[in-house]
């Protein structure tokens, strides 16, 4: 993808992070042959995986991490980077997009959800239903730099209209959900199921989650349910299945984070954690900072950073813009950068089978890598209502490796 359809998407500040020549230093080294084609020196690693939050190296041996340690000499790499007053962190994972563009509601292309976002890995909300996967895989993940992975929309038809769930009863086909997730397992990674909420619909939503079931129960993958406070399609779920979208503004016809007249989180979201049902923020149109501080003064948090990232909430006119600014969204809810690094990494990916070892920096994984910028200062950062809160501390991307390579240079 060029810069000028990057540039569309990120916006000026976003652009300028692509120019990390500032800090990228190619080393030519001679005698004998380098151990490592790339060393990431000096910066501060956090890598939740292995409890590491201090300063250390990064070294590569072609696709792979091939050492994590203090003081690696720079002769023993062919090109050093000096990520020395930056982050370390394993490639982060943005898990709820939606990037089928020109199929789903306002997808955009992968890698601008992406690695031009300093995002390595992502995984598409739901943009394709049985019937619309194929051409996703071909067109689009087939294509993309970034590794993309997808939720299977539980209606044939994926996301080409927003109600998708709801227009036919026939759109709900377990059998054809089971066979494409079974032809495509190292794709798809879970079975989205995209209701609205409305308590007036619970019987409804009953119906669609049963046989989503099927689907989990038959390939191994977990339900992603739209949120839901309702008993009886909570009892549905089961260990590894999740819910997103907790914080999405106060409906009195939905389901909500907080009762309507209890300011305590109800006892079956807080059942959730034991029950071995976790959470994905999936931002978009879901954050509300009034539901957000009042959950994050009971010490509740998602258990995964997402951006629901489509073209309407990507800069330079969205309030979303990428997934570092949701880090910073909940640096300012109260949550450490160490905490924000673990939801972007290490949570997504024991959230999900992915094929590949990814989210940490340990030995004989994935060399994917994000650099990042910690800065202090006053950020206006915005919920889906266009209320206002100022943070302290911003998260921004300065280098992205992918697969060994340094993607944003």
């Amino acid at each position: 993808m060029g810069d000028a359809t990057r540039r569309e998407f990120l916006g000026q500040a976003g652009a300028a992070a692509l120019a990390v020549g500032s800090f990228a230093n190619v080393s030519a080294q001679g005698g004998e042959a380098p151990l490592y084609d790339l060393l990431i020196a000096g910066g501060k690693v956090i890598d939740p995986s292995q409890k590491l939050s201090a300063e250390r190296d990064v070294a590569i041996a072609g696709n792979t991490i091939a050492r994590v340690a203090a003081n690696i000499p720079h002769g023993q790499a062919r090109q050093v980077i000096d990520a020395r007053g930056k982050l370390v962190t394993p490639g982060l994972i943005d898990s709820h997009v939606y990037i089928y563009e020109g199929v789903a509601l306002a997808s955009m292309p992968a890698d601008a959800a992406g690695l031009a976002l300093g995002v390595t890995t992502i995984i598409d909300g739901g943009s394709a239903g049985s019937l619309t996967f194929p051409g996703l895989r071909t067109y689009v993940m087939d294509h993309a730099q970034t590794s993309v992975y997808a939720l299977l929309n539980m209606a044939t038809i994926g996301l080409v209209i927003s109600n998708e769930t709801y227009i036919d009863p026939k759109l709900i086909n377990p059998k054809t959900a089971t066979d494409i997730i079974l032809k495509n397992r190292d794709r798809i990674l879970g079975i989205k199921v995209r209701i609205e909420g409305n308590h007036n619909e619970l019987e409804h939503d009953i119906d669609v989650v049963k046989k989503a079931r099927e689907v989990s129960d038959a390939t191994g993958v977990p339900i992603v349910l739209h949120w839901t406070n309702e008993k009886d399609l909570l009892s549905l779920l089961k260990r590894g299945d999740l819910l997103t979208h907790p914080l999405t503004p106060s409906n009195p016809e939905s389901s909500n984070l907080f009762g309507v007249d209890d300011p305590k989180i109800p006892p079956q979201i807080l059942e959730l954690k034991d029950r071995g049902i976790r959470v994905d923020f999936g931002h978009g149109a879901h954050l509300s900072w009034e539901l957000a501080e009042r959950a994050a003064a009971q010490n509740w948090y998602p258990d995964a950073l997402s951006t629901g990232l489509h073209r309407a909430h990507a800069a330079p006119n969205g309030l979303v813009i990428d997934l570092e600014t949701t880090m910073t969204k909940f640096m300012y809810l109260g949550l450490s950068v160490d905490q924000v690094v673990e939801r972007v990494t290490t949570n997504p990916a024991s959230m999900y089978k992915f094929p590949e070892k990814i989210g940490t920096l340990q030995e004989g994984s994935v060399a994917d890598v994000s650099v990042l910028q910690l800065t202090d200062g006053r950020f206006d950062l915005f919920d889906a209502k266009r209320q206002k809160r100022t943070g302290r501390q911003k998260v921004s991307s300065v280098a992205t490796i992918k697969g060994g390579k340094v993607t944003t240079a």
